[in-house]
């Protein structure tokens, strides 16, 4: 049953990044990309000109790494912080906690092309609701609104709109998480809290005693 799982994994994957990794040990020219297989093998060559950053394809590859590691430590740590603050702030019982947690999970439930679209029209910079929110809270000047699709801006513009649809995953996760903690550790911590010293107080948790 899982051999077409296997056969599609190697031909969409695979396969794919083996003739990929072949390829970055030729010397790829104009020449070469009708045919380009016939190009001719350099080795390391390739990966000598792209590790040299006093040349440009070696500035071209730190920059994008710094922008990489950027990327990934700011869409995590924030998504990840937002859904843990949400997960614990829904934990109790309260009067239309139902109701958040659906509002919580429709950035995760919305369709990848349609919330980038959605975007898209948002970031716009004259007719975006982005710019026009900012400039009714003078943020910007009106008259001179930022470009966030292209330019410096555009990694801001990546990074919130990937925040956007991860963090409602993070939220979920860490949410299914504490629900499975007992509440008689909660009650044990409440416990604590109140009486840090233990005098005259035991603890409703068995284990916890222990």
């Amino acid at each position: 049953m899982i051999a077409p799982a296997i056969v599609f994994e190697l031909l969409i994957h695979v396969i794919p990044m083996a003739v990929g990794i072949w390829m970055s040990f030729l010397k790829l020219t104009q020449f070469y990309i009708a045919n380009w297989g016939a190009a001719p093998f350099v080795g390391l060559g390739n990966y000598q000109i792209a590790l040299n950053f006093n040349g440009a394809q070696g500035q071209a590859l730190l920059s994008s790494f710094v922008v990489t590691c950027g990327y990934t430590i700011l869409v995590v740590g924030i998504a990840w912080a937002l859904g843990m603050a949400a997960a614990v702030a829904l934990q109790k019982t309260f009067r239309g906690r139902a109701i958040f947690r659906t509002m919580f999970l429709i950035p995760y439930a919305v369709p990848v092309f349609a919330g980038i679209i959605t975007w898209k029209f948002m970031f716009q910079q004259n007719t975006g609701v982005i710019n026009q929110i900012l400039g009714a809270l003078h943020l910007i000047d009106p008259n001179n609104p930022p470009f966030w699709l292209i330019g410096n801006n555009a990694f801001a513009a990546m990074v919130i709109v990937a925040i956007w649809k991860l963090w409602p995953f993070a939220f979920l996760m860490l949410m299914a998480g504490l629900q499975t903690i007992n509440e008689d550790l909660y009650e044990a911590a409440s416990s604590t809290a109140r009486n840090p010293s233990g005098n005259g107080a035991t603890s409703p948790c068995p284990a916890l005693a222990r």
